[in-house]
Protein backbone atom coordinates (compact mmCIF):
# COMPACT_ATOMS: atom_id res chain seq x y z
CA UNK A 1 0.00 0.00 0.00
CA UNK A 2 2.67 2.50 1.05
CA UNK A 3 2.73 5.97 2.52
CA UNK A 4 -0.28 8.23 1.82
CA UNK A 5 -2.04 11.19 3.39
CA UNK A 6 -4.38 8.70 5.05
CA UNK A 7 -1.36 7.15 6.76
CA UNK A 8 -0.27 10.62 7.86
CA UNK A 9 -3.66 11.19 9.49
CA UNK A 10 -3.47 7.84 11.30
CA UNK A 11 -0.07 8.71 12.69
CA UNK A 12 -1.28 12.20 13.59
CA UNK A 13 -4.09 10.68 15.63
CA UNK A 14 -1.48 8.76 17.63
CA UNK A 15 1.01 11.53 18.47
CA UNK A 16 -0.98 14.75 17.92
CA UNK A 17 -0.61 17.32 15.11
CA UNK A 18 2.30 19.10 16.81
CA UNK A 19 4.40 15.92 16.82
CA UNK A 20 4.35 14.97 13.15
CA UNK A 21 5.44 16.79 10.01
CA UNK A 22 5.78 16.31 6.27
CA UNK A 23 7.00 19.85 5.63
CA UNK A 24 9.91 19.52 3.18
CA UNK A 25 11.98 22.06 5.08
CA UNK A 26 11.70 19.84 8.16
CA UNK A 27 12.27 16.62 6.24
CA UNK A 28 15.44 17.90 4.62
CA UNK A 29 16.92 18.38 8.08
CA UNK A 30 16.70 14.60 8.53
CA UNK A 31 18.41 14.03 5.18
CA UNK A 32 21.59 15.90 6.14
CA UNK A 33 24.63 13.92 7.25
CA UNK A 34 28.08 15.39 7.83
CA UNK A 35 29.66 12.07 8.84
CA UNK A 36 30.71 10.09 5.73
CA UNK A 37 28.25 12.01 3.57
CA UNK A 38 30.90 13.80 1.53
CA UNK A 39 32.29 10.43 0.43
CA UNK A 40 29.26 10.31 -1.84
CA UNK A 41 29.83 13.82 -3.11
CA UNK A 42 26.92 15.25 -1.14
CA UNK A 43 25.66 16.00 2.36
CA UNK A 44 21.91 15.61 1.78
CA UNK A 45 20.46 12.16 1.16
CA UNK A 46 16.96 10.71 0.85
CA UNK A 47 14.30 12.58 2.81
CA UNK A 48 11.66 10.59 4.68
CA UNK A 49 8.01 11.15 3.68
CA UNK A 50 7.21 12.14 7.27
CA UNK A 51 8.81 12.56 10.68
CA UNK A 52 6.97 11.37 13.79
CA UNK A 53 7.90 12.19 17.39
CA UNK A 54 6.46 9.55 19.73
CA UNK A 55 6.23 10.43 23.39
CA UNK A 56 5.74 7.01 24.98
CA UNK A 57 6.19 3.30 24.47
CA UNK A 58 2.46 2.93 23.74
CA UNK A 59 2.73 5.49 20.96
CA UNK A 60 5.71 3.65 19.47
CA UNK A 61 3.72 0.42 19.61
CA UNK A 62 0.76 2.04 17.86
CA UNK A 63 3.06 3.43 15.14
CA UNK A 64 4.59 -0.01 14.54
CA UNK A 65 1.12 -1.49 14.08
CA UNK A 66 0.27 1.20 11.51
CA UNK A 67 3.49 0.35 9.64
CA UNK A 68 2.53 -3.33 9.47
CA UNK A 69 -1.05 -2.64 8.46
CA UNK A 70 -0.21 0.02 5.89
CA UNK A 71 2.90 -1.54 4.38
CA UNK A 72 5.30 1.22 5.31
CA UNK A 73 8.57 1.16 7.24
CA UNK A 74 10.04 3.09 10.14
CA UNK A 75 13.54 4.04 11.23
CA UNK A 76 13.97 5.21 14.79
CA UNK A 77 16.90 7.28 15.97
CA UNK A 78 17.89 9.37 18.95
CA UNK A 79 20.56 11.94 18.10
CA UNK A 80 20.89 10.87 14.47
CA UNK A 81 24.69 10.73 14.42
CA UNK A 82 25.90 8.87 11.33
CA UNK A 83 24.93 7.94 7.80
CA UNK A 84 23.17 4.81 9.07
CA UNK A 85 20.37 7.11 10.28
CA UNK A 86 19.28 7.89 6.71
CA UNK A 87 16.10 6.11 5.56
CA UNK A 88 16.63 3.23 3.16
CA UNK A 89 13.77 4.01 0.78
CA UNK A 90 11.01 6.52 0.01
CA UNK A 91 8.48 4.52 1.99
CA UNK A 92 10.26 4.81 5.37
CA UNK A 93 9.22 7.32 8.00
CA UNK A 94 11.53 8.64 10.70
CA UNK A 95 10.76 8.13 14.39
CA UNK A 96 12.59 10.96 16.15
CA UNK A 97 12.80 9.89 19.80
CA UNK A 98 13.66 13.30 21.26
CA UNK A 99 10.43 13.62 23.28
CA UNK A 100 11.45 10.54 25.30
CA UNK A 101 14.26 12.27 27.15
CA UNK A 102 14.04 11.32 30.85
CA UNK A 103 16.33 9.59 33.30
CA UNK A 104 13.80 7.26 34.92
CA UNK A 105 15.85 5.83 37.77
CA UNK A 106 19.35 5.94 39.26
CA UNK A 107 20.06 3.14 41.72
CA UNK A 108 23.40 4.17 43.24
CA UNK A 109 23.67 1.13 45.52
CA UNK A 110 23.38 -1.35 42.66
CA UNK A 111 25.06 0.97 40.12
CA UNK A 112 22.19 0.95 37.61
CA UNK A 113 20.61 3.77 35.62
CA UNK A 114 17.44 3.59 33.53
CA UNK A 115 16.92 6.08 30.72
CA UNK A 116 14.78 6.85 27.70
CA UNK A 117 16.29 7.18 24.19
CA UNK A 118 17.16 10.88 24.06
CA UNK A 119 19.27 11.02 27.24
CA UNK A 120 22.92 11.66 26.38
CA UNK A 121 26.08 10.23 27.90
CA UNK A 122 26.85 13.69 29.26
CA UNK A 123 23.59 13.71 31.22
CA UNK A 124 24.13 10.20 32.56
CA UNK A 125 27.71 10.92 33.59
CA UNK A 126 26.82 14.20 35.30
CA UNK A 127 24.11 12.55 37.41
CA UNK A 128 26.22 9.48 38.13
CA UNK A 129 29.21 11.49 39.34
CA UNK A 130 27.05 13.15 41.99
CA UNK A 131 26.81 9.76 43.71
CA UNK A 132 30.38 8.55 43.13
CA UNK A 133 29.71 6.73 39.86
CA UNK A 134 30.32 7.22 36.15
CA UNK A 135 29.39 5.63 32.82
CA UNK A 136 31.35 4.31 29.87
CA UNK A 137 31.17 7.60 27.92
CA UNK A 138 31.17 6.71 24.23
CA UNK A 139 34.09 7.56 21.95
CA UNK A 140 31.65 9.07 19.43
CA UNK A 141 31.15 11.86 21.95
CA UNK A 142 29.30 12.60 25.17
CA UNK A 143 26.53 14.26 23.14
CA UNK A 144 25.18 10.99 21.71
CA UNK A 145 22.39 8.77 23.04
CA UNK A 146 23.14 6.50 25.98
CA UNK A 147 20.37 4.08 24.98
CA UNK A 148 21.36 3.91 21.32
CA UNK A 149 24.94 2.98 22.15
CA UNK A 150 23.98 0.30 24.67
CA UNK A 151 21.27 -1.31 22.53
CA UNK A 152 21.76 -0.60 18.87
CA UNK A 153 25.20 0.32 17.60
CA UNK A 154 28.85 -0.48 18.34
CA UNK A 155 29.88 1.36 21.53
CA UNK A 156 33.63 1.57 22.04
CA UNK A 157 35.30 4.26 24.07
CA UNK A 158 38.51 5.32 25.86
CA UNK A 159 37.03 4.29 29.22
CA UNK A 160 36.45 0.73 28.00
CA UNK A 161 39.75 -0.21 29.67
CA UNK A 162 38.00 0.11 33.04
CA UNK A 163 34.31 -0.17 32.15
CA UNK A 164 33.97 -2.34 29.06
CA UNK A 165 32.18 -1.48 25.85
CA UNK A 166 28.54 -0.46 25.59
CA UNK A 167 27.48 -4.02 24.74
CA UNK A 168 28.83 -5.16 28.11
CA UNK A 169 26.97 -2.47 30.03
CA UNK A 170 23.48 -3.43 28.88
CA UNK A 171 21.48 -4.71 31.85
CA UNK A 172 18.02 -4.65 30.35
CA UNK A 173 15.78 -2.90 27.87
CA UNK A 174 12.22 -2.33 26.77
CA UNK A 175 11.86 -3.40 23.15
CA UNK A 176 8.99 -2.72 20.78
CA UNK A 177 9.33 -5.40 18.12
CA UNK A 178 8.67 -4.69 14.43
CA UNK A 179 5.24 -6.30 14.79
CA UNK A 180 4.34 -4.05 17.71
CA UNK A 181 4.85 -6.40 20.64
CA UNK A 182 6.39 -4.95 23.82
CA UNK A 183 9.11 -7.19 25.28
CA UNK A 184 11.18 -6.67 28.41
CA UNK A 185 14.79 -7.80 28.01
CA UNK A 186 16.36 -9.51 31.01
CA UNK A 187 15.08 -9.70 34.57
CA UNK A 188 12.88 -6.62 34.10
CA UNK A 189 10.84 -8.53 31.54
CA UNK A 190 10.09 -11.13 34.22
CA UNK A 191 8.89 -8.53 36.69
CA UNK A 192 12.03 -8.89 38.81
CA UNK A 193 13.48 -5.42 38.37
CA UNK A 194 16.51 -4.14 36.50
CA UNK A 195 19.50 -6.22 37.55
CA UNK A 196 20.31 -8.79 34.87
CA UNK A 197 20.25 -8.73 31.08
CA UNK A 198 19.52 -12.44 30.78
CA UNK A 199 16.96 -14.83 32.23
CA UNK A 200 16.54 -18.61 32.31
CA UNK A 201 16.17 -19.97 28.80
CA UNK A 202 17.31 -18.38 25.53
CA UNK A 203 18.75 -14.90 26.03
CA UNK A 204 17.87 -12.03 23.74
CA UNK A 205 20.88 -9.82 24.42
CA UNK A 206 23.13 -11.47 21.86
CA UNK A 207 20.36 -11.69 19.28
CA UNK A 208 19.64 -7.97 19.56
CA UNK A 209 23.02 -6.51 20.42
CA UNK A 210 26.14 -8.50 19.56
CA UNK A 211 29.13 -6.35 18.69
CA UNK A 212 27.33 -3.85 16.49
CA UNK A 213 23.60 -3.99 17.14
CA UNK A 214 20.99 -3.80 14.40
CA UNK A 215 21.04 -0.02 13.82
CA UNK A 216 17.25 0.26 13.97
CA UNK A 217 16.67 -2.72 11.71
CA UNK A 218 14.79 -4.84 14.24
CA UNK A 219 12.40 -2.52 16.05
CA UNK A 220 12.62 0.26 18.62
CA UNK A 221 14.09 0.42 22.13
CA UNK A 222 12.18 2.75 24.44
CA UNK A 223 14.00 2.18 27.75
CA UNK A 224 17.41 0.89 28.71
CA UNK A 225 19.06 -0.09 31.98
CA UNK A 226 22.82 0.42 32.01
CA UNK A 227 25.62 -0.54 34.36
CA UNK A 228 27.40 2.35 36.08
CA UNK A 229 30.92 2.17 37.51
CA UNK A 230 32.80 3.55 40.53
CA UNK A 231 34.24 7.06 40.18
CA UNK A 232 36.86 8.13 42.73
CA UNK A 233 37.16 11.68 41.43
CA UNK A 234 35.14 14.76 42.44
CA UNK A 235 31.35 14.75 42.22
CA UNK A 236 31.59 17.58 39.72
CA UNK A 237 34.62 17.79 37.44
CA UNK A 238 35.79 21.44 37.40
CA UNK A 239 35.55 23.06 33.97
CA UNK A 240 37.00 26.50 33.23
CA UNK A 241 37.47 28.72 30.21
CA UNK A 242 35.43 29.88 27.27
CA UNK A 243 34.68 27.89 24.14
CA UNK A 244 36.70 26.37 22.62
CA UNK A 245 39.35 26.68 25.34
CA UNK A 246 37.78 24.54 28.03
CA UNK A 247 40.03 22.87 30.57
CA UNK A 248 39.89 21.20 33.97
CA UNK A 249 42.13 21.23 37.03
CA UNK A 250 44.95 18.82 37.82
CA UNK A 251 43.06 16.98 40.54
CA UNK A 252 44.55 14.94 43.42
CA UNK A 253 45.28 11.29 42.63
CA UNK A 254 44.39 11.74 38.95
CA UNK A 255 47.28 11.18 36.53
CA UNK A 256 47.46 11.93 32.80
CA UNK A 257 50.33 10.87 30.53
CA UNK A 258 51.01 10.55 26.81
CA UNK A 259 53.16 7.45 26.28
CA UNK A 260 55.42 6.45 23.38
CA UNK A 261 56.82 3.03 22.35
CA UNK A 262 59.53 1.88 19.92
CA UNK A 263 57.43 -0.76 18.08
CA UNK A 264 53.76 -1.60 17.51
CA UNK A 265 54.31 -4.92 19.24
CA UNK A 266 55.51 -3.19 22.42
CA UNK A 267 52.73 -0.59 22.05
CA UNK A 268 50.15 -3.41 22.11
CA UNK A 269 51.95 -5.21 24.93
CA UNK A 270 51.91 -2.08 27.09
CA UNK A 271 48.17 -1.67 26.51
CA UNK A 272 47.67 -5.30 27.50
CA UNK A 273 49.70 -4.98 30.67
CA UNK A 274 47.94 -1.77 31.74
CA UNK A 275 44.53 -3.34 31.09
CA UNK A 276 45.45 -6.53 32.95
CA UNK A 277 46.80 -4.58 35.92
CA UNK A 278 43.56 -2.56 36.13
CA UNK A 279 45.33 0.73 36.79
CA UNK A 280 43.71 2.86 34.07
CA UNK A 281 40.43 4.78 34.11
CA UNK A 282 40.74 5.73 30.43
CA UNK A 283 43.18 4.80 27.68
CA UNK A 284 43.27 5.24 23.93
CA UNK A 285 45.41 5.95 20.93
CA UNK A 286 43.85 9.06 19.48
CA UNK A 287 42.49 8.94 15.96
CA UNK A 288 40.67 10.99 13.37
CA UNK A 289 42.18 13.74 11.22
CA UNK A 290 44.57 15.06 13.83
CA UNK A 291 45.63 13.90 17.27
CA UNK A 292 45.35 15.26 20.78
CA UNK A 293 46.85 18.46 19.42
CA UNK A 294 43.46 19.23 17.90
CA UNK A 295 41.89 18.92 21.35
CA UNK A 296 44.16 21.44 23.03
CA UNK A 297 43.96 24.11 20.32
CA UNK A 298 41.07 26.35 19.43
CA UNK A 299 41.16 26.43 15.63
CA UNK A 300 42.95 25.02 12.60
CA UNK A 301 45.26 28.00 12.20
CA UNK A 302 46.47 27.70 15.78
CA UNK A 303 46.97 23.95 15.38
CA UNK A 304 48.92 24.44 12.14
CA UNK A 305 51.15 27.16 13.55
CA UNK A 306 52.04 25.27 16.72
CA UNK A 307 52.42 22.00 14.86
CA UNK A 308 54.81 23.68 12.40
CA UNK A 309 56.94 24.80 15.34
CA UNK A 310 57.09 21.25 16.70
CA UNK A 311 55.13 22.14 19.83
CA UNK A 312 52.34 19.60 19.33
CA UNK A 313 54.44 16.58 18.45
CA UNK A 314 52.58 13.31 19.06
CA UNK A 315 54.53 10.17 18.07
CA UNK A 316 52.75 7.63 15.91
CA UNK A 317 53.18 4.71 18.31
CA UNK A 318 51.70 6.50 21.31
CA UNK A 319 48.59 6.40 23.45
CA UNK A 320 47.39 8.41 26.40
CA UNK A 321 46.33 7.05 29.76
CA UNK A 322 44.38 8.47 32.71
CA UNK A 323 44.62 6.88 36.16
CA UNK A 324 42.21 7.78 38.98
CA UNK A 325 43.15 6.71 42.49
CA UNK A 326 40.71 6.55 45.38
CA UNK A 327 43.38 7.56 47.90
CA UNK A 328 47.11 8.17 48.27
CA UNK A 329 47.92 4.47 48.62
CA UNK A 330 46.11 3.43 45.45
CA UNK A 331 47.57 6.39 43.59
CA UNK A 332 51.12 5.39 44.60
CA UNK A 333 50.49 1.79 43.52
CA UNK A 334 49.13 2.92 40.13
CA UNK A 335 52.14 5.13 39.48
CA UNK A 336 54.59 2.41 40.53
CA UNK A 337 52.84 -0.18 38.36
CA UNK A 338 52.85 2.10 35.32
CA UNK A 339 56.56 2.78 35.80
CA UNK A 340 57.22 -0.97 35.85
CA UNK A 341 55.18 -1.53 32.68
CA UNK A 342 57.05 1.24 30.87
CA UNK A 343 60.32 -0.32 31.92
CA UNK A 344 59.24 -3.73 30.57
CA UNK A 345 57.96 -2.35 27.25
CA UNK A 346 60.65 0.31 26.72
CA UNK A 347 57.97 2.98 26.82
CA UNK A 348 58.51 6.61 27.70
CA UNK A 349 56.45 9.61 28.78
CA UNK A 350 56.14 12.13 25.91
CA UNK A 351 57.24 15.63 26.88
CA UNK A 352 54.44 17.22 24.83
CA UNK A 353 51.79 15.74 27.07
CA UNK A 354 53.46 17.00 30.24
CA UNK A 355 52.77 20.65 29.44
CA UNK A 356 50.30 21.93 32.05
CA UNK A 357 47.97 23.55 29.52
CA UNK A 358 47.99 20.36 27.44
CA UNK A 359 47.22 18.23 30.49
CA UNK A 360 44.35 20.40 31.69
CA UNK A 361 42.67 20.41 28.29
CA UNK A 362 43.24 16.84 27.17
CA UNK A 363 42.50 15.39 30.60
CA UNK A 364 39.04 16.96 30.35
CA UNK A 365 38.42 15.34 26.97
CA UNK A 366 39.45 11.95 28.32
CA UNK A 367 37.12 12.10 31.32
CA UNK A 368 34.16 13.71 29.55
CA UNK A 369 34.69 12.11 26.12
CA UNK A 370 34.18 15.50 24.51
CA UNK A 371 37.09 15.28 22.07
CA UNK A 372 35.31 14.07 18.95
CA UNK A 373 34.03 17.39 17.48
CA UNK A 374 37.44 19.06 17.46
CA UNK A 375 39.55 16.01 16.75
CA UNK A 376 37.41 14.43 14.05
CA UNK A 377 35.49 17.20 12.33
CA UNK A 378 37.25 20.52 12.73
CA UNK A 379 40.25 20.08 10.47
CA UNK A 380 38.48 19.18 7.20
CA UNK A 381 34.80 19.14 8.11
CA UNK A 382 34.48 15.37 8.27
CA UNK A 383 36.40 12.12 8.31
CA UNK A 384 35.90 8.46 7.46
CA UNK A 385 37.40 5.15 8.51
CA UNK A 386 39.80 3.96 5.81
CA UNK A 387 38.51 0.39 5.82
CA UNK A 388 40.92 -0.83 8.46
CA UNK A 389 38.95 -1.94 11.51
CA UNK A 390 39.48 -4.90 13.81
CA UNK A 391 38.11 -6.24 17.08
CA UNK A 392 40.31 -9.04 18.35
CA UNK A 393 43.28 -9.50 20.67
CA UNK A 394 45.80 -6.84 21.63
CA UNK A 395 48.37 -8.56 19.46
CA UNK A 396 46.03 -8.38 16.44
CA UNK A 397 45.43 -4.71 17.21
CA UNK A 398 49.17 -4.03 17.13
CA UNK A 399 49.46 -5.90 13.83
CA UNK A 400 46.50 -3.95 12.43
CA UNK A 401 48.06 -0.61 13.29
CA UNK A 402 51.30 -1.73 11.68
CA UNK A 403 49.45 -2.69 8.48
CA UNK A 404 47.49 0.56 8.52
CA UNK A 405 50.63 2.65 8.88
CA UNK A 406 51.84 1.26 5.56
CA UNK A 407 48.34 1.56 4.09
CA UNK A 408 48.18 5.21 5.16
CA UNK A 409 51.59 6.16 3.82
CA UNK A 410 50.90 4.54 0.46
CA UNK A 411 47.67 6.47 -0.11
CA UNK A 412 49.09 9.66 1.33
CA UNK A 413 51.50 9.80 -1.62
CA UNK A 414 48.45 10.48 -3.78
CA UNK A 415 47.45 13.48 -1.65
CA UNK A 416 43.87 12.37 -1.07
CA UNK A 417 43.63 13.15 2.66
CA UNK A 418 44.90 15.68 5.16
CA UNK A 419 48.45 14.88 6.24
CA UNK A 420 49.83 16.37 9.44
CA UNK A 421 52.45 13.67 9.79
CA UNK A 422 50.57 11.66 12.40
CA UNK A 423 49.01 8.23 12.14
CA UNK A 424 45.32 8.91 12.69
CA UNK A 425 44.35 5.49 13.97
CA UNK A 426 42.28 4.94 17.06
CA UNK A 427 42.65 1.97 19.38
CA UNK A 428 41.55 0.81 22.81
CA UNK A 429 41.80 -2.26 25.00
CA UNK A 430 39.02 -3.79 27.11
CA UNK A 431 37.71 -6.93 28.83
CA UNK A 432 40.80 -6.98 31.05
CA UNK A 433 42.83 -6.65 27.84
CA UNK A 434 41.59 -9.95 26.47
CA UNK A 435 40.22 -7.88 23.60
CA UNK A 436 41.15 -4.72 21.74
CA UNK A 437 39.89 -2.59 18.88
CA UNK A 438 41.51 -0.46 16.23
CA UNK A 439 39.89 1.71 13.60
CA UNK A 440 41.73 4.06 11.31
CA UNK A 441 40.30 7.28 9.90
CA UNK A 442 41.44 10.38 8.07
CA UNK A 443 40.08 13.74 7.00
CA UNK A 444 39.70 14.33 3.29
CA UNK A 445 38.80 17.32 1.13
CA UNK A 446 35.02 17.37 0.96
CA UNK A 447 34.80 19.60 -2.11
CA UNK A 448 37.59 18.11 -4.23
CA UNK A 449 36.27 15.13 -6.17
CA UNK A 450 39.63 13.41 -6.57
CA UNK A 451 40.00 13.50 -2.77
CA UNK A 452 36.75 11.82 -1.79
CA UNK A 453 36.67 9.41 -4.75
CA UNK A 454 40.28 8.50 -4.03
CA UNK A 455 39.38 7.93 -0.40
CA UNK A 456 36.65 5.49 -1.45
CA UNK A 457 39.33 3.45 -3.22
CA UNK A 458 41.47 3.61 -0.09
CA UNK A 459 38.52 2.23 1.90
CA UNK A 460 38.04 -0.64 -0.55
CA UNK A 461 41.71 -1.59 -0.24
CA UNK A 462 41.52 -1.32 3.55
CA UNK A 463 38.54 -3.67 3.60
CA UNK A 464 40.49 -6.15 1.48
CA UNK A 465 43.23 -6.09 4.12
CA UNK A 466 40.59 -7.02 6.69
CA UNK A 467 39.02 -9.72 4.54
CA UNK A 468 42.39 -11.33 3.88
CA UNK A 469 43.98 -11.09 7.33
CA UNK A 470 42.98 -12.18 10.86
CA UNK A 471 41.17 -8.87 11.42
CA UNK A 472 37.47 -8.97 12.23
CA UNK A 473 35.98 -5.99 10.41
CA UNK A 474 33.36 -4.85 12.88
CA UNK A 475 31.88 -2.25 10.55
CA UNK A 476 30.96 -4.88 7.97
CA UNK A 477 27.40 -4.91 9.22
CA UNK A 478 26.70 -1.79 7.16
CA UNK A 479 25.62 -3.02 3.73
CA UNK A 480 24.36 -6.44 2.75
CA UNK A 481 27.29 -7.20 0.42
CA UNK A 482 29.86 -6.69 3.15
CA UNK A 483 27.93 -8.48 5.86
CA UNK A 484 27.42 -11.42 3.52
CA UNK A 485 31.10 -11.61 2.67
CA UNK A 486 32.14 -11.47 6.30
CA UNK A 487 29.41 -13.89 7.31
CA UNK A 488 30.62 -16.45 4.79
CA UNK A 489 34.02 -16.34 6.50
CA UNK A 490 32.53 -16.44 10.02
CA UNK A 491 30.31 -19.50 10.40
CA UNK A 492 27.57 -18.11 8.16
CA UNK A 493 26.24 -15.71 10.78
CA UNK A 494 24.58 -13.58 8.07
CA UNK A 495 22.22 -16.51 7.40
CA UNK A 496 21.15 -16.46 11.05
CA UNK A 497 20.62 -12.71 10.80
CA UNK A 498 18.27 -13.28 7.85
CA UNK A 499 16.30 -15.87 9.83
CA UNK A 500 16.06 -13.51 12.82
CA UNK A 501 14.86 -10.67 10.59
CA UNK A 502 12.22 -12.85 8.98
CA UNK A 503 10.98 -14.24 12.30
CA UNK A 504 10.68 -10.92 14.12
CA UNK A 505 9.81 -8.68 11.17
CA UNK A 506 7.75 -10.66 8.63
CA UNK A 507 6.39 -7.49 7.00
CA UNK A 508 9.74 -5.63 6.98
CA UNK A 509 8.25 -2.80 9.03
CA UNK A 510 11.69 -1.83 10.39
CA UNK A 511 14.13 -0.33 7.88
CA UNK A 512 16.64 -3.11 7.01
CA UNK A 513 19.10 -0.92 5.10
CA UNK A 514 21.78 -1.04 7.82
CA UNK A 515 20.96 -4.49 9.14
CA UNK A 516 19.94 -7.19 6.64
CA UNK A 517 16.95 -8.11 4.51
CA UNK A 518 15.20 -11.40 5.09
CA UNK A 519 15.04 -12.43 1.42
Amino acid sequence: MGYTKDVYRELEDIVGPENISDDQAVLDGYAFQALDGALHGKRFFRSPPAVVLPGSTKEVQAIMKVCNRRGIREKAFSTGYGLHNIVGDDNTIILDMRRMNRILDLDAKNMIIVTEPYVSFAQVQAEAMKVGLTCNALGAGSQVSYLASLTSLHGNNPQAVSQGTSARNLIGAEWVTPTGEIIGIGSWGQGAGWFCADTPGPGLRGLLRGACGHAGGLGVFTKVAGHLHPWAGPSEVPVHGKSPYYETELMPFIVYHLLDFPTWELFAEAMRKIGTAGIAFALHKSGGPGTHGQCVTGNNNEYYELRSKGELDVPRKSFCVVMVGANAEEHAWQVKTLDKILEETRGSIVATGEDEMWKKRDLLTMIKACFIPRLAFRSTGTFAVDGMVGMDTNAAMGLGLDVDEKHRDKWNEQGIFMDDGTLNSWSITYEGSHLALFECGYGYNTIREESYTGYLKMIDEGLEHCFNTPFSNSWGIFGKDRVTRIGEACCGYHLWMKKIKKAFDPNTAADPSNYIEAD
